[in-house]
């Protein structure tokens, strides 16, 4: 019975310890993430040769055809300055929208319509909300990367970004207008004299005959 006791508490004894060690090698050691994935709705992208990346890109718009507004930021590690060029997917209107951000070294720009924010804004999206548009970026230096940017419209935490879409306000059916009224009123009395004016004629005629016969009739005085 005591012996039973022994192994019991020696077996505790050593689960409790690398249990211990299991959670010092946890504390120790980072997650392994196998996919990086951006912590917002948009995404990210390097340039590649460059020091120049891209941050949390999305698209804001409220219908395709609209004016959309690209939401995020460039970043600049190098040491030297650089010129970016965006270039929004072509729409139906076929106007390019490209936009050109200077990032200073160890600098970070954002995207935006807001206050101590770069705008860069698209005239014709290329496509519906929901949906991805294409967007490239390059430097002058020869990087260059071709993006799928999520569009989202402007609601929620986006709302005021863009205007949202227009709604179309249904127009009441026409009940008729009084002037049509007394049009047809005045066409309808045209149409009675019209044809009340034969009548009219032919009696004035049959009593003029009358009249003569009588005359031509009565005898006259001596």
């Amino acid at each position: 019975m005591k012996r039973t006791r022994v192994v019991a508490a020696k077996t505790a004894l050593a689960t409790g310890v690398l249990a211990l060690g299991l959670a010092g090698c946890a504390v120790t050691s980072p997650a392994v993430i196998r996919t990086p994935y951006p912590a917002s709705d948009g995404i990210d992208a390097d340039l590649p040769g460059t020091d120049v990346g891209l941050r949390n890109l999305i698209v804001i718009g409220a219908a395709k055809g609209s004016e959309a507004e690209l939401i995020g930021s460039v970043i600049n590690t190098g040491t030297s300055d650089a010129r970016i060029n965006l270039q929004a997917a072509v729409g139906e209107t076929g106007q390019p929208s490209q936009t050109t951000v200077a990032v200073g070294a160890g600098e970070t720009v954002q995207f935006g319509p807001g206050d101590n924010q770069t705008p860069v804004t698209i005239t014709d999206l290329a496509v519906a909300p929901g949906d991805v548009t294409g967007l490239t970026a390059s430097t002058t230096s020869g990087g260059r990367v071709d993006l799928s940017v999520p569009v989202l419209t402007p609601e929620g935490d986006y709302a005021g970004i863009t205007p949202p879409a227009a709604t179309e306000t249904p127009s009441a059916e026409p009940t008729g207008s009084p002037s049509g009224s007394a049009d047809a009123t005045a066409t309808d009395a045209a149409s009675v004299d019209s044809s009340a004016t034969p009548q009219s004629t032919n009696n004035s005629k049959k009593k003029k005959k009358k009249d003569e016969a009588t005359a031509t009739q009565t005898p006259t005085a001596g």
